[in-house]
Order: structure tokens, then C-alpha cells, then sequence
């Protein structure tokens, strides 16, 4: 017999992780290509501090990157409401299936 709790609660998690990995891949590879063109100063800390890097740099010009800085907050938001729903609702799902082995 089919859980659909569990199998709702396994494709919300799989959802929300794919679509916000997939905006920060996006909104990252929008940024750190153009940062290269404002010196070291500017490409260093965009290069070695994923996601928070290119968030700066994004907000520091805001005018000309406000589409790719966008999409990296709004992938971060997806990835942590995700991580939230599974340490929040993970051991719920895994105490009700154990119930039902038993």
C-alpha cells in the first residue's frame, strides 16, 4: 500500500531543492563571469564565498544585476524552507511509518 503523505512529503522536498539549486546555478554563472571585469577585488570574494559573494556583488550593483541576484535569494529561500520542511517534518513521517511496521 502506496503512503501518499510520504510521497507528497518526498516530492515537495525533491521540488523545492531542484528549483532552488537550479536558481542559485543560474543567478551564480549570471554573476561571476561579469564580476571578472571589475578586477580581483570584486571577482575575489565573489569566487570564494558562494552564495554570499555573488549576493554582494549583486547588491553592490544592483542596477545592472538585479535579475540574477534575485533569482540567487530566491533559490537560497527555496533551499532553506526545503531543509526546514525535512528536519521538521522529517522524523514526524519517519515515527509514522515506523507505526505502521510495527
Amino acid at each position: 500500500m502506496i503512503d501518499y503523505g510520504f510521497t507528497a512529503f518526498v516530492f515537495l522536498i525533491a521540488i523545492l531543492v531542484a528549483v532552488g539549486g537550479s536558481l542559485v546555478l543560474v543567478g551564480y554563472l549570471g554573476t561571476l563571469p561579469a564580476s571578472f571585469n571589475f578586477g580581483w577585488r570584486v571577482w575575489g570574494p565573489t569566487l570564494l564565498l558562494p552564495p554570499f559573494g555573488p549576493l554582494w556583488f549583486a547588491w553592490q550593483r544592483r542596477a545592472e544585476f538585479k535579475r540574477p541576484g534575485l533569482q540567487l535569494l530566491a533559490g537560497l529561500l527555496l533551499l532553506l524552507i526545503a531543509g526546514a520542511i525535512l528536519y521538521q517534518g522529517g522524523p514526524l513521517i519517519v515515527d509514522r511509518m515506523a507505526a505502521g511496521v510495527k
